[in-house]
C-alpha cells in the first residue's frame, strides 16, 4: 500500500488542471480523458450492479453481495422518502434517482486511484479524468436529471397539470404569467446550480489530494499521513451524491405535488358512504 500511494504523488511538481484533456477524436466528437474515464466507469457499475442484482432473492441470503445490493436500495428508498412523500412513491423513482447517486459515488471514489491522473498519461495528457471533475460532465448530468425530472412530472399528471405546476390555474393573468416565466427560468438555475456544486466540490478535493500528497512525500513522511485526506474525499463523495440525488428528488416532488393534492381533493369530495337502515329512518 505504500508503494501505491509512493507512486501516486512522489513527482516533483503537482498537476493541476480545471478542464478536461483532449487525447484524441472521433469524427467531429473530441473524445476527452473525463469522457473516456465516465464510460469506463459507467461499463464497470452496470456490469458489477448487475451480477449484485442476480444475487438478491426474495428469500433471506447469507451472501455478502445480495446484502449490499438489499442495503443499497433501502437506503435510497428511505432518501427519496421524504421528498416524495410516501414510500411507494420513493421505490417507484428509486431506479432513476438511484442511478445518479450510486454513478457520483463509484465516480469520485475511484477518482482515488492511482492509475487516475498523470501516473497514466498518454502525451502530455493524463488518460483518466474523474468525469464529475469535468464541468462538462457536471453539466451534462444536471441536464440529464433536470429534463428526466419535466418528463416524469408530465407523465405522472399530464401536460396540463404540468404547466400548472409553473403558471398555476390562470397562466393569463399577468402576474401569474410572470411569476410561470420566473418558475421556467428557474430551472435553467437549477441546472447551474446542480452543474457547479458537484463540479467545485470534486476538482477541489482532487487539488486537494495531489497537493497534500505531494507535500507529504516531498518533506519525507509517513504515507499514512495521507490516508485521513483519502477518506475525506470518501465521505465528500458520498455528501456529493446525496446532495445532488435530493436536489433533483426535491425538484420533481415539488413538479408533482399539484397532482397529489388533485387527488386528494377528489378523496374529500368522494360520494359518500351507503347509510344503515337506522341512519336512513332518522334522515
Amino acid at each position: 500500500m505504500f508503494n501505491t500511494l509512493h507512486s501516486f504523488a512522489a513527482e516533483e511538481s503537482v498537476h493541476v488542471s480545471l478542464k478536461a484533456e483532449p487525447i484524441t477524436t472521433l469524427g467531429p466528437v473530441t473524445i476527452t480523458n473525463s469522457m473516456i474515464y465516465g464510460a469506463i466507469c459507467a461499463v464497470l457499475l452496470t456490469v458489477g450492479l448487475i451480477i449484485l442484482a442476480r444475487l438478491v432473492s426474495y428469500k433471506p441470503s447469507k451472501r455478502i453481495g445480495a446484502g449490499v445490493m438489499e442495503y443499497l436500495v433501502e437506503f435510497v428508498i428511505n432518501l427519496l422518502e421524504s421528498p416524495f412523500g410516501t414510500r411507494a412513491k420513493a421505490a417507484k423513482f428509486t431506479p432513476v434517482f438511484g442511478t445518479f447517486f450510486i454513478f457520483i459515488v463509484f465516480s469520485n471514489i475511484m477518482g482515488l486511484l492511482p492509475i487516475v491522473g498523470t501516473q497514466l498519461e498518454i502525451g502530455a495528457s493524463p488518460l483518466l479524468r474523474p468525469f464529475t471533475a469535468d464541468l462538462n460532465g457536471t453539466i451534462a448530468m444536471s441536464v440529464i436529471a433536470i429534463l428526466y425530472v419535466q418528463y416524469l412530472s408530465i407523465r405522472e399528471q399530464g401536460v396540463k397539470g404540468h404547466l400548472k405546476h409553473y403558471f398555476s390555474d390562470k397562466p393569463w393573468n399577468p402576474i401569474n404569467f410572470f411569476i410561470g416565466i420566473l418558475e421556467v427560468f428557474g430551472e435553467l438555475t437549477r441546472i447551474t446550480s446542480l452543474s457547479l456544486r458537484l463540479f467545485l466540490n470534486t476538482a477541489v478535493g482532487e487539488i486537494l489530494v495531489a497537493v497534500f500528497a505531494s507535500v507529504v512525500f516531498s518533506g519525507g513522511k509517513t504515507p499514512l499521513a495521507v490516508i485521513p485526506v483519502f477518506m475525506f474525499e470518501v465521505l465528500v463523495a458520498g455528501i456529493q451524491a446525496y446532495v445532488f440525488t435530493i436536489l433533483a428528488a426535491t425538484y420533481l416532488g415539488l413538479a408533482v405535488q399539484h397532482a397529489d393534492h388533485g387527488d386528494t381533493h377528489e378523496v374529500h369530495h368522494a360520494p359518500d358512504m351507503p347509510k344503515t337502515k337506522v341512519e336512513a329512518l332518522q334522515s
